[in-house]
């Protein structure tokens, strides 16, 4: 099968890339695999990203009922005591608490009513000859002149032809819990060799994450319920909630990392092909967002210079999470001379082969 444009990959980025270029008139061919997983860690979308679905003429996508606006988030960052941070005082609005799964599959359903061709299948290799790409999928081979790079960290076309730079070996180790009887709640707390994110799905479900760094190997799967419980704050919450943990214990990257160039002689890449930023910014969803609004508007007005003005505002933007970065990792001074806390004080981008 042959294409003008392929995208190439599923999640937020593929499935609004696809949703905006079949909605503008262009007939993309959306190759990824089918969602398998009943759960996705990666929940709190930030208030701007109700403005840019709003824009796309995606925002009812969030008046499902299975997702929460969440109105408040606490955090013992720098001390051992809660801090509040409302929603009110927040000129963007509420930020929202996901189901990540019914949100994902939410916009996939939009993307193939406008018109997007999907192709359930994962992609074997990818190679370019004569101007035009090739992709070999389990499903098939496939043509494109086009390619849009949604795969996540793995950035199948941007690790060829891009420069790789990471800024930490963050980890996710994360489980849910089911409670008795829990309140909508957000939770943030630092320790000594990471911190802890809690949060209150619409069901009652809790899920709980812990970021260290791959190497520290600070907490193994085994130890994650017990290491919660005995938290100040978060242990409380969840002894409060009768929390029991349900189904595994599961880990997953969560490093800081990007490319450069994130546009190359026909391809482009979003969503965390192009930048992956550390959870606490609370970045990703959005700039899977705004990643794909930009690519394609660019390339449906056909303008080069949309497109370089992205590559420069993709480097803008890493340039400033980073300085975001070590200005909130700064604020946590109780264990400035541990190996985690000490990394962030000083980050160094690495250029990775």
């Amino acid at each position: 099968m042959t294409a003008s444009l392929a995208v190439l990959g599923g999640g937020i980025a593929g499935a609004t890339t696809a949703f905006l270029l079949a909605k503008a008139g262009v007939d993309p061919l959306w190759i990824a695999p089918r969602q398998t997983q009943t759960f996705k860690p990666g929940e709190h979308l930030g208030a701007a990203a109700q403005t840019m679905l709003n824009t796309m003429g995606l925002g009812h996508v969030l008046d499902d009922p299975v997702h929460r606006p969440a109105h408040a988030v606490y955090s013992a960052w720098g001390s051992s005591f809660l801090s509040e941070r409302n929603a009110i005082v927040q000129l963007d609005g509420t930020p929202t608490v996901l189901d990540r799964i019914a949100f994902e599959a939410a916009l996939e359903v939009e993307a193939l009513s406008a018109g997007a061709r999907r192709i359930y299948a994962s992609a074997r290799d990818i190679q370019i000859k004569d101007r035009r790409w090739q992709l070999e999928t389990d499903e098939g081979e496939f043509q494109a002149s086009f390619l849009i790079d949604a795969t996540g960290r793995k950035a199948l076309v941007a690790s060829k032809f891009a420069t790789r730079f990471q800024a930490d070996r963050l980890s996710c180790l994360y489980g849910q819990f089911k409670a008795a009887k829990a309140d909508p709640m957000t939770l943030v707390e630092a320790v000594e060799e990471g911190w802890w994110y809690l949060s209150t799905q619409a069901d009652g479900l809790l899920v709980l994450n812990f970021y260290s760094d791959a190497d520290l190997k600070a907490l193994s799967p085994d130890r994650f319920e017990a290491a919660a419980l005995a938290l100040p704050n978060i242990g409380v919450y969840l002894q409060d909630a009768s929390g029991e943990l349900v189904g595994p214990v599961s880990r997953h990257s969560a490093n800081s990392t990007w490319f450069s160039p994130v546009i190359g002689p026909g391809w482009a890449a979003v969503g965390d092909a192009s930048a992956a930023y550390d959870p606490l910014s609370s970045h990703g969803m959005t700039t899977a967002l705004w990643t794909a609004q930009q690519v394609s508007a660019a390339l449906v007005a056909q303008d080069q210079e949309k497109m370089q003005a992205y590559n420069v505002a993709v480097a803008k933007g890493v340039a400033e999470f980073l300085e975001d970065y070590q200005r909130q990792y700064a604020q946590e001074q109780r264990w400035a001379d541990r190996p985690f806390w000490k990394r962030r004080l000083e980050p160094k981008a690495l250029e990775l082969a």
